[in-house]
């Protein structure tokens, strides 16, 4: 092979390389304030459905309503100095509470 094809190759390779690379760690790129969960975000204007949420869960729970459960409690806790009336049902602690879906902190250096 010439100088110049070879050179060529591995310019190809390590263009290749790089954007592979690049597509590979971009996701964990993101500001911290995005979430790896999807709906964890939602705007305070989404209240309505995370009520809708709670009252399904409670009354009639699915396969999904652990997950559904955990991510309003997160959502409380980003959202904390905000009134937001889903944050102060008292159903959704006790759902977690029974499920037994979230583990006291253990060792925490405090």
């Amino acid at each position: 092979m010439d100088r110049s094809r070879k050179i060529s190759t591995y310019l190809i390779i390590t263009v290749a390389f790089g954007f592979s690379i690049y597509f590979f760690v971009s996701p964990f790129l993101g500001s911290q304030a995005q979430s790896l969960i999807p709906g964890l975000n939602q705007s305070p204007d989404a209240v309505p459905t995370l009520t809708n949420d709670v009252d399904t869960c409670v009354t009639n729970p699915t396969s999904d309503c652990d997950q559904e459960m955990l991510q309003i409690i997160k959502f409380c806790k980003d959202n904390k100095d905000q009134h937001i009336p889903v944050c102060s049902d008292a159903r959704v602690a006790q759902y977690v509470d029974q499920h037994g879906l979230q583990r006291p902190a253990i060792n925490t250096g405090r």
